[in-house]
């Protein structure tokens, strides 16, 4: 790849590639949140893209339980599940006690969104915040 430096711009000869893969995403999710146990990405069929079968085939049930659903959270005495899907991936994460259910979401959307080629508008905390207010809505 060729850089070149013209006028105080830099260019690029050769288009950038895709730069979040699955297993990217799985990494970067894994930064954002010392919660997070485990993770998966699969693919819009529910082909395993990145992380461990034996989590991929719990997730597949979650989802499928979940029908139409595009975000889920389920909480027990251990910890947290967490997923969301949209058109061509689904992402569940297996989490500890102590983790931000609107964070976690709001990170779940995020990574969907750079996955199929877009990005978030809206920043971290606004998204953080709007989630909270739903949360607190529907209690």
């Amino acid at each position: 790849m060729r850089e070149t430096f013209t006028g105080g711009v830099f260019w690029r000869a050769d288009p950038m590639t895709p730069a979040l893969t699955p297993s990217l995403a799985l990494e970067y999710l894994h930064e954002l949140s010392a919660d997070i146990v485990a993770g998966v990405v699969l693919a819009a069929d529910g082909a395993l893209l990145a992380g461990a079968e034996e989590l991929a085939v719990a997730a597949r049930d979650l989802l499928a339980a979940a029908e139409d659903a595009t975000d889920v959270h389920v909480t027990t005495a251990d910890g947290a599940v967490f997923a969301a899907r949209d058109d061509r991936h689904a992402i569940a994460l297996a989490c500890g006690r102590f983790a931000l259910p609107s964070l976690a979401r709001y990170d779940l959307r995020m990574v969907l969104a750079d996955l199929a080629g877009g990005g978030g508008s809206k920043t971290r905390e606004a998204e953080a915040a709007e989630a909270d207010d739903a949360d607190e809505a529907a209690a």
